[in-house]
């Protein structure tokens, strides 16, 4: 992924990582002039989201949706929207800012949308005195005047079409042992990193207690052989596949088609309902791609040659901290396994 979305060497409470969406986080310490928040991840890319737009929101409470809300006093709304024809309006794809009042929106501010489908994204957005100072991949957008006072401030939300790689706080904040706010020392975060190189197929490697969770990754780089007919990459717990992601490639001359299975057992193997949705399918015989699968708090996202793929809820019950073994079967050469912990 492109340096807008490399996450900070340190770390500690004030940053999380891969989380799911809807998100939700109380702003520990509050905001105040000074104090900063970055959101970065990737925009996904039409094939991967119904979703059109997204949005982070800085809110005075948690009643985040709905009649009853809470006031808003930033809502970040980059939108991507398609469309437009003889009948109907022009695609809305602007850089939106408003603030939500008292039941009421108050006047948009729009901008040229700093952002483009299926591309890394970072938002920063620093507390100033009488505004907020915006930017996107490093570059200044605007300033937005406050029409709340930011210290009514108390969560942040994040929905829409994007997949977020982690959100920052700066500087980091942490709760004392009087339970009042107070800077916290960074982190250092050292990552352990696995590779194994040409491994023979069929392909097995334990992964350490704890299970398979945020912010770990692992990257599979592969080759469908010419006469391949399928493979797959297996997240397992014990004798089940908590994730079992099949590739069936096409073959005219037998009439397979192309499809790209999801799916899990429970009860001793007893398969579940599969998903086979997905947008082109990515993989070509005698071909090298990149699979990535990234853990996150509920779910696995797939990305395939650095392009968001698909996204997998584990099924209820289903813990991936309880995952204990990543296997690699059917016809291909595996040339790397890459595990980052």
């Amino acid at each position: 992924m492109s340096s807008p979305s490399a996450p900070p060497e340190e770390e500690g409470d004030n940053i999380i990582r891969s989380p799911d969406l809807p998100f939700v986080s109380a702003i520990v310490g509050g905001l105040f002039p000074g104090r900063a928040i970055v959101v970065s991840g990737m925009v996904l890319p039409p094939f991967a989201s119904d979703a059109k737009r997204f949005n982070i929101d800085l809110c005075c409470g948690l009643l985040i949706d709905g009649d009853h809300m809470d006031n808003k006093a930033l809502h970040i709304n980059p939108r991507f929207d398609s469309g437009g024809g003889w009948f109907s309006s022009a695609p809305d794809r602007m850089f939106v800012l408003n603030t939500y009042v008292s039941g009421s929106w108050g006047a948009e501010e729009r901008f040229p949308n700093p952002f483009e489908e299926g591309k890394p994204f970072q938002i920063r957005i620093l507390v100033c005195e009488n505004y907020f100072k915006i930017s996107a991949n490093g570059k200044h957008v605007c300033d937005y005047p406050h029409r709340v006072r930011v210290d009514q401030i108390k969560t942040m939300t994040i929905k829409g079409n994007v997949r977020v790689d982690y959100v920052e706080f700066q500087p980091p904040i942490k709760r004392g042992p009087d339970g009042k706010p107070m800077l916290a020392e960074p982190v250092e975060r050292k990552e352990q990193i696995t590779k194994i190189d040409r491994p023979t197929i069929p392909f097995k490697t334990p992964v350490p207690p704890g299970g398979f969770v945020s912010p770990q990754r692992v990257k599979f780089t592969v080759t469908p052989f010419l006469s391949a007919e399928r493979f797959s990459i297996n997240l397992m717990c014990k004798d089940e596949w908590l994730f079992h992601f099949r590739v069936d490639m096409p073959n005219t001359n037998t009439k397979l088609k192309a499809a790209i299975i999801r799916n899990s057992t429970k009860n001793h193997g007893v398969w579940q309902t599969e998903e086979r949705n997905f947008g082109k399918f990515p993989f070509s015989k005698g071909i090298t791609h990149d699979v990535l699968f990234t853990a996150y708090g509920k779910s696995v996202a797939v990305d395939v040659d650095g392009m968001p793929f698909v996204k997998f809820t584990y099924r209820d019950g289903d813990d991936p901290s309880n995952i204990d073994a990543i296997t690699v079967e059917g016809h291909i050469l595996l040339h790397r396994f890459e595990h980052v912990a």
